[in-house]
């Protein structure tokens, strides 16, 4: 989801996935992944917080696998990024599918969950004096990899309204509004739709870049 769409837009940095093949300076948009540890870190104090899943545990095989959490990764793909000045947050879609098909059900996290590591990626983000932007999830109704049930979609659509209407973020790319069924609004559409409803294809890409208002970057 890193090709030539993203083009469009200058010194932004990514908060989730491993950066491509772009120059610094370039749009680095977040992967639709985040890793289900990502989220245990808002559940402590801050002097306990830590992204890091216990030793031994099944969230640390899993991550191991799957990668390092968003929480963990963000200083090395976002804030450390040379000349980043803003950064686009998409995350949360694997943390709510993952758990009790690929990942431990332990690993289940709650939309308040989710919405607790969005506002420690803010705080982290403005303390680095950047400007960071929050992008809706995308919808994923009967997608192939068994994340999608009633319960998902329901805290799905909880921590969109909640990046919507916070005013935590300090812009909003509403990413869903652009890829979503009018007619199903918890399916993509389906000229977006990569085959498995849930990640988009080329089209779907270049309309999520296009979803992005570039005074915002300017």
């Amino acid at each position: 989801m890193a090709g030539p769409p993203w083009s469009r837009a200058k010194r932004v940095s990514a908060a989730a996935g491993p950066a491509p093949a772009l120059s610094p300076h370039r749009a680095i948009l977040s992967a639709r992944t985040s890793r289900p540890s990502a989220f245990r870190a808002s559940q402590h104090s801050p002097a306990q917080q830590s992204s890091r899943p216990p030793a031994g545990s099944d969230a640390e095989n899993f991550a191991a696998y799957f990668g390092e959490s968003a929480l963990r990764r963000f200083d090395r793909d976002a804030a450390a990024q040379p000349g980043a000045e803003h950064v686009i947050v998409l995350l949360g879609v694997n943390d709510l599918g993952h758990p009790g098909t690929v990942a431990p059900e332990s690993e289940r996290v709650s939309a308040q969950d989710i919405i607790d590591a969005h506002r420690q990626i803010i705080a982290r983000a403005h303390e680095r004096g950047l400007t960071v932007y929050g992008g809706t999830i995308l919808p994923f109704k009967n997608d192939t990899l068994g994340f999608y049930s009633p319960g998902n979609g329901a805290a799905r659509q909880t921590v969109n309204h909640w990046i919507r209407t916070s005013g935590a973020y300090d812009g909003v790319i509403d990413f869903d509004k652009a890829l979503r069924d009018p007619a199903d609004p918890q399916r993509l559409l389906a000229r977006y739709d990569g085959g498995d409803h849930l990640h988009p294809n080329d089209a779907g890409a270049e309309a999520m870049a296009d979803a992005i208002p570039l005074h915002l970057l300017r």
